[in-house]
């Protein structure tokens, strides 16, 4: 057995000694011989993580540069915002630092234009229904000025908010004692939000009487809102509040409706309320139509123009009557557009405060590592060639009446739309 081994291990020793890959294959048995001396597969270097990270950057740099639809990227030099980027993530960042860097960079366009979202983001934005959330049931903006506060918009029809007795226009002053701060924004509604069954402290304030403490139970809630108003039947005048949320039905209902008040009594003008309104599903092609006629200015992206023109369809004086439409900071997207629109061809006038000019349309891009991005992509000019998105929609008759200021008994600013409309009478 011992001179076996020694055998063997001569064999070996005499096997490594063999000097060329050449010598080993034909030293190996027959069977070996195909195989000894193949090259082992080449297995690519794994990327550093700035080299992942410059990827990305890349990604987003390209997209914005290519797609992003003002020219001169709201002022923002690209280029150099880049290279400052690549400096800091080549002087070393771990993977939440550099989110945190990219959502940074992203900000830095206007607006909220560009707006990057981690992997993680995505995946619970894909999961969360938006529809249905535990809170309040109260559709809210935010003021930082005088003092940083939250703005009741509209409450949800039998939500825990109606039933403790919060209105439109009321303002909310702190949450569970801590006040309502101008850094947080919008993020302050995480803090009004909260388990079904949780109680919510707020120190709330109806216009003309003393702030006073609301204690709330959370719930469950459906989202959802609706059209307010109708037929102010002795003066012969309808008045429309389009709500936060757009209902599915919303123009059939407008429709309707002034047939119906048209039979009625003979109406001498209209009056839109578009304070609150908020673009998602707003039906513009066909508000429009309805109430305006022809060419009424055109989108446009980085690839060209789109010109928006439209037939009007007149429905109970809807082409005809005297129309008058209120606007302020919280009219936001498509609501603004229909306002400009109407303004610019001289079918409607203005009255209220400035809106923000949120009007640009967007386009969500992946990037490779899961994140991803989204961009304007398309913009809005009326007929006189403003441009939306930089203007905002200005009042004819500006009235620095917020809607915290007014309540739904008394609210100048629509004593003041049904006096412009008596004017044509």
């Amino acid at each position: 057995m011992n001179r076996f081994l020694s055998l063997l291990l001569v064999a070996a020793i005499t096997l490594l000694a063999c000097s060329s890959v050449t010598e080993l294959q034909q030293n190996a048995p027959p069977q070996l011989q195909s195989i000894v001396g193949t090259p082992l597969p080449t297995v690519p270097p794994t990327p550093s993580n700035a080299e992942r990270q410059l990827k990305i950057l890349d990604e987003i740099y390209s997209s914005v540069k290519d797609q992003y639809v003002l020219t001169d990227y709201g002022g923002v030099k690209l280029d150099d915002l880049k290279k400052d980027y690549e400096t800091k993530i080549r002087a070393g960042m771990n993977n939440t630092d550099f989110e945190k860097a990219m959502q940074e960079f992203a900000g830095k366009l206007p607006n909220g234009s560009v707006v990057y979202q981690t992997r993680a983001e995505r995946l619970k934005a894909e999961t969360e229904d938006t529809i249905k959330y535990s809170g309040i049931g109260a559709y809210i903006a935010v003021r930082k000025e005088p003092q940083p506060h939250v703005v009741i918009l509209s409450i949800i029809k039998d939500s825990p908010a109606e039933k403790a007795g919060l209105l439109p226009h009321d303002s909310i002053y702190t949450i569970d004692d801590k006040p309502v701060t101008a850094e947080e924004g919008l993020d302050v509604i995480k803090r009004v939000r909260g388990q079904a069954g949780s109680t919510v402290s707020l120190e709330v304030q109806t216009v003309g009487t003393a702030k006073r403490i609301v204690k709330i139970a959370r719930d469950q809630i459906t989202a959802g809102d609706a059209l307010r108003g109708g037929l102010i039947e002795r003066a012969g005048i309808v008045y429309f509040l389009f709500p936060v949320a757009t209902p599915d039905n919303m123009i059939e209902v407008i429709a309707q409706n002034l047939e119906a008040y048209s039979k009625k009594v003979q109406l001498i003008g209209i009056v839109l309320d578009l304070r609150v309104a908020h673009g998602a599903g707003w039906p513009i092609e066909e508000m429009l139509t309805l109430f305006g006629s022809g060419n009424l200015g055109q989108y446009y992206t980085r690839a060209g123009n789109t010109d928006v023109a439209v037939k009007g369809i007149d429905v109970g004086g809807s082409q005809t009557l005297p129309l008058i439409l209120l606007v302020g900071p919280d009219t936001e997207g498509t609501p603004e557009v229909f306002a400009s629109a109407l303004q610019a061809s001289q079918r409607a006038i203005v009255l209220g405060l400035p809106t923000t000019g949120k009007v640009f349309g967007f386009t969500t891009l992946p990037l490779t590592d899961g994140s991803r991005l989204t961009l304007a992509t398309s913009s809005y000019k009326n007929v006189r060639g403003d441009d939306l998105s930089k203007t905002g929609v200005k009042p004819d008759f500006e009235m620095k009446v917020d809607w915290d200021q007014v309540t739904m008994e008394n609210d100048p600013l629509i004593d003041r739309a049904f006096q412009a409309i008596l004017l044509f009478k």
